[in-house]
């Protein structure tokens, strides 16, 4: 029997670190390959950890609610199965893993985690991961981070200097705060907001301090195209195995005129403007508990109708069966949001940051409008729906945010007619 040590895997590009949700193992268990180990949070979604190998559970070496550095010591376990010597998994000494404490751990459901303020994105500001855990316990401001890390050696704040500042910090006015001030009342229900909902919350917030929102609006005729699904849906379906919805259509599309206005296909920090190669679309998920994720579906430019189908039909899945990974929901440059679905006309969306520009597609509906036939004006009923692009008024103006509008409706209404430009495969 060997002891080894089992880390923290990692969970995509853009994941550095977790906060221990619940273990679902205790000390001495015998666990599978492959069974839950350990239900962990990070700033994207909630996700469980299976173990790496089969063995009895020797030590857990974090606690529920700790924030744990990807790469990190999780737990240790004595095991058959000896693996390689990398650098995720490396045979411990036993007398040496026997000195170390245990924490005997209780499982227990995951309720809820101290109330965070979001922390800065700006390149300026870097926090340790313990650091960053005690700013988001006593909700320091981003402007606070900032000017601390002006003062720290390489920008990095680290804990001993927000224990400092937190010592000469002075109590934050909390008496301006509606809320603070508003007590239930009888008959009242109090309902608890949860991790997922406080990190929408936030971003919500952030966004519209950081971004000035403009959104317009434009009708789009799409008869030819609806009339195009319900002519092939099923064959389609019966070819490829998949429904053919609306989604891969509009994507495709959009991300054929994000070519030609690339400014919208892109993200700010700081005072930069970074212009993506790529358009990584992330596109508005309704999850059964009331919640909203956005995975993101990679490299639209260079898929077919097939494989955006598909790609959108696994992704909608996941993040409905709780399933989804941290990195499906990372990198997105530009997001849509599927608003007609729930019968809804139009909206005003807003943005996700750091990205400058967000799409509403509205009810696709039959209504009375003018049209041209053969030189004359008539009346005619005709396939329409409402697109709402809400655009970063820093960076984005009326000519391109309402431009790029005006052509997406454009090629929504000639799309069937140029089929034969667009890839299935």
């Amino acid at each position: 029997m060997s002891l080894i040590t089992l880390y923290l895997p990692k969970m995509g590009e853009s994941v550095m670190e977790a906060v221990v949700l619940a273990w679902c193992v205790r000390e001495e268990e015998v666990v599978f390959e492959g069974a839950p180990l350990l239900e962990v949070a990070t700033d994207k979604v909630d996700a469980e950890i299976p173990a790496a190998y089969a063995g009895k559970i020797k030590r857990l070496l974090v606690a529920k609610g700790a924030v744990v550095p990807i790469g990190a010591p999780i737990a240790l376990l004595e095991t058959d199965t000896v693996p390689p010597l990398t650098h995720e998994t490396f045979s411990l000494q036993p007398d040496l893993a026997a000195t170390m404490p245990s924490l005997n751990v209780a499982v227990t459901p995951f309720t809820s985690l101290p109330t965070s303020l979001p922390l800065p994105s700006f390149s300026k500001v870097k926090l340790t991961p313990l650091a960053k855990h005690i700013a988001q316990e006593h909700g320091i401001r981003p402007d606070e981070l900032e000017q601390l890390a002006s003062y720290a050696k390489d920008h990095w704040v680290t804990k001993a200097i927000l224990l400092a500042y937190l010592n000469k910090r002075m109590p934050v006015n909390t008496s301006d705060r509606q809320l603070d001030r508003v007590a239930s009342m009888e008959g009242d229900e109090v309902i608890q907001m949860d991790r997922v909902r406080k990190l929408i919350a936030d971003r919500m917030v952030v966004s519209k301090k950081i971004a000035p929102h403009v959104t317009s609006f434009i009708r789009a005729d799409v008869t030819e195209l609806v009339a195009w699904r319900n002519q092939h849906k099923a064959s389609f379906e019966e070819k490829y195995g998949i429904k053919l919805t609306y989604n891969p259509i509009f994507m495709a599309v959009i991300a054929r005129v994000l070519q030609q206005f690339p400014l919208l296909n892109a993200v700010v920090v700081d005072d930069r403007i970074i212009k993506r190669k790529h358009i990584n679309m992330g596109f508005a998920v309704a999850c059964a508990d009331g919640n909203l994720l956005v995975p993101v579906v990679q490299r639209v430019e260079q898929l077919g109708l097939v494989p955006l189908a598909a790609q959108i039909d696994a992704l909608i899945h996941k993040a409905r069966s709780g399933t989804i990974m941290p990195d499906a929901l990372t990198g997105a440059s530009y997001t849509i949001s599927n608003i007609g679905c729930f019968d809804n006309l139009m909206g005003t969306p807003i943005i996700v940051q750091p990205q400058v520009a967000i799409l509403a597609l509205g009810l696709i509906e039959k209504r009375p409008a003018v049209v041209c036939v053969d030189g004359k004006e008539r009346i005619a009923i005709r396939d329409e729906l409402f697109l709402s692009h809400t655009y970063d008024h820093r960076i984005i103006d009326g000519a391109i945010g309402g431009g790029f509008l005006k052509c997406l409706a454009k090629e929504l209404g000639s799309f069937v007619n140029k089929i034969g430009e667009y890839s299935f495969t």
